[in-house]
């Protein structure tokens, strides 16, 4: 329980206690998948932040069967017809042919004779048009329910490409897809991927193991990592199959397209195909193939992306890994990403623990979540998604959730420093013991003892007693009142604490709670409390003329001053503690007051004041005051004798 207490009064420990807390609480909610939107959220925009590549030869090109164009032509295209369009992209050079027009049956009917709606006669097998060679590919869905097929002339080639949009939870396309297994152990090969391998045929470079990792595929010089359920953002995602993640660096709107009008019409510029991937595909909102993709929400006016796009996008991605133009996204390991966020929850736990001015937090923790941003982005340019969301949830929660702690655990404390001390300290006194409330306030939450050199002043109303007998209660504690009062405010103004009051006497420090640590300091004290009961005495002698003038009873003041070491600390239980001082110095400053104290005669004159200081006071004021030696004397409790000096006035 001791130790308990003992880590629960340290603001260190409490602070990283509650900074670790945060952390559980990201790391939990992430591994239950709770950020998994927030996540990919943050990932479209790194992806859209980056700038789009720039090719200098775009190796796609798209034919858009448009609405109006399935209004003449019907939909979907017959055989006849679409053979027309696989021949003309033939006859242009493509150096592939992507349908992405499932064609698991045929159909014969045209709605009359191709001659007729201007269309060539020829080239309409389409069975022998696409087997002339092996450029065109056909998409199908073999595992589906039921199954989407190929044309019956195209089973058992590899002229067959499955769809490589797998969409997540929140409806946007994230991934792309080399192949999947059917449970019979078939092998699958994406459309993108098929179309990628017939564009870098011609240039040598071909599919293969990676010979370090066989396990992993490499296109060219790039070895491309697979999909995990939990890379980066995602949490238990599907994994099926040898997914990637797509970058979509070449943008919105990236590839140059023409219709299927234009194509039957021959209106395709020269070189428009040649040498290049042709994806067919429709452009229709009757034939709903549109897909969410990163770069949605920051096109509202055309938020969606075609099929045929996203093949696309797939192809050319593939086509840069081959170039080595482009690295695949990757991620850290779960172990990496947690020590990431574990490292941001500390960084804002210890900013929240070190805040001090408003600007400059304000400034610290603009320029934290700029330096996430910042090294997300970086990260993200290198192809690295590394997390965001969750190291500023942390960061931010740490911070807010320490920052709350400090201002509860500020609150408290400084109610306990200020509570310690006079209600008669001056601002700057106080502002100066709560900024230094370390030196006063223990790891137990009770003020440290200190060892402390001050001047002490000791202050007595001669007369009290007498006036206490003859004056009811309430014109006593007026009379006494008026006192008191001005003798405090003069304290304060000589740099002193009233530490004290008992009846009709006062307890004053100088050098106190704030200790004097040079010896120039000290003297400052010193000469403080000597100008200080010169006032009082200045103060006594108007009290006791309006006094007079009122017809109430008079009195005089006695002061002892003494200069040395004393212990400050507490007194009292916790109901009842008091910060005080005590030692020999408070001692002999209180004997001093008392000494001979019905002499107030002096060398000069009597008067209503006296003040006497030892010999450790007087080392202190060079010379700036009149004195009176009065010798060495025997005080009550010193088994030395005390030299005293008592103060005239100002030199």
């Amino acid at each position: 329980m001791g130790a308990a207490r003992k880590l629960a009064r340290s603001r260190l420990a409490v602070s990283a206690l509650i900074t670790a807390a945060v952390f559980a609480a990201v790391a939990a909610a992430r591994s239950m998948g709770s950020l998994e939107d927030l996540e990919l959220g943050a990932y479209d925009w790194l992806l859209r932040s980056r700038p789009p590549v720039e090719l200098d030869d775009n190796p796609v090109v798209l034919i858009r069967l448009r609405e109006d164009e399935i209004q003449q032509y019907g939909h979907p295209l017959c055989d006849a017809r679409l053979a027309v369009a696989i021949a003309k992209l033939r006859d242009l050079g493509a150096a592939a042919i992507g349908v992405d027009i499932y064609r698991d049956r045929p159909i014969s009917n045209c709605g009359g004779r191709l001659g007729d709606r201007g269309l060539p006669e020829t080239d309409t097998d389409l069975a022998e048009v696409t087997r002339r060679d092996d450029r065109t590919v056909v998409v199908v869905k073999p595992l589906e329910d039921p199954p989407i097929g190929p044309p019956e002339f195209l089973e058992g080639t590899d002229q067959i490409g499955v769809p490589d949009l797998s969409a997540d939870a929140n409806g946007i396309v994230h991934r792309g897809l080399l192949y999947y297994s059917s449970p019979q152990g078939v092998n699958y090969f994406s459309l993108s991927l098929q179309l990628a391998l017939r564009y870098l045929r011609s240039q040598q470079i071909y599919l293969a193991n990676d010979p370090d990792r066989p396990e992993l595929i490499r296109i060219g010089e790039t070895t491309v990592p697979m999909f995990r359920p939990d890379d980066g953002g995602y949490h238990d995602a599907d994994a099926g199959g040898y997914q990637y993640l797509l970058d979509f660096a070449l943008g919105h709107d990236a590839f140059p397209s023409y219709t299927l009008e234009d194509l039957y019409a021959s209106a395709i510029p020269e070189g428009a195909v040649r040498g290049r991937i042709a994806l067919l595909g429709t452009d229709s909102p009757s034939v709903k193939d549109f897909f969410s993709t990163p770069y949605s929400a920051a096109h509202p006016e055309q938020p969606m992306m075609l099929g045929m796009e996203l093949h696309a996008h797939a192809a050319s991605q593939l086509i840069r890994f081959a170039h080595a133009e482009a690295k695949p996204i990757t991620s850290w390991s779960q172990r990496a990403e947690y020590a990431w966020i574990l490292a941001w929850c500390v960084l804002g736990g210890a900013f929240g623990y070190w805040r001090r001015s408003g600007w400059l937090t304000a400034a610290a923790g603009i320029a934290g979540i700029g330096a996430l941003v910042g090294a997300c982005f970086t990260a993200m340019g290198a192809s690295l998604w590394i997390p965001l969301v969750p190291p500023l949830l942390g960061g931010c929660g740490a911070a807010a959730a320490t920052t709350a702690y400090r201002a509860v655990r500020e609150r408290i404390e400084r109610g306990q420093v200020t509570g310690l001390f006079s209600k008669f300290l001056r601002p700057e006194v106080a502002k100066a013991i709560w900024e230094q409330r370390d030196q006063f306030i223990g790891p137990d939450d009770r003020p440290r003892a200190r060892r402390i050199v001050l001047t002490s002043l000791m202050s007595d109303l001669q007369g009290y007693t007498t006036a206490s007998e003859s004056m009811d209660p309430e014109a006593l504690m007026n009379w006494i009142n008026d006192y008191m009062v001005v003798m405090a405010n003069l304290v304060g103004d000589y740099g002193g604490v009233v530490d004290d009051y008992a009846g009709d006497g006062i307890k004053a420090n100088f050098g106190f709670p704030i200790p004097s640590a040079t010896e120039a300091a000290i003297g400052r004290d010193a000469h403080n409390a000597v100008l200080c009961a010169l006032a009082m005495g200045a103060a006594m002698d108007r009290l006791n003329a309006d006094w007079r003038a009122r017809g109430l009873p008079t009195g005089r003041v006695r002061v002892g001053i003494f200069t040395g070491p004393a212990v400050a600390g507490i007194l009292g239980g916790r109901k009842s503690m008091k910060y005080t001082t005590v030692g020999d110095t408070v001692n002999t400053a209180a004997r001093l007051e008392s000494f001979a104290k019905d002499d107030f005669s002096s060398q000069a004159e009597p008067s209503d004041w006296r003040i006497l200081i030892g010999e450790s006071t007087m080392q202190y004021l060079d010379g700036a005051f009149r004195c009176e030696d009065l010798g060495r004397h025997a005080l009550k409790g010193k088994h030395e004798a005390t030299r005293i000096y008592r103060i005239l006035g100002t030199s």
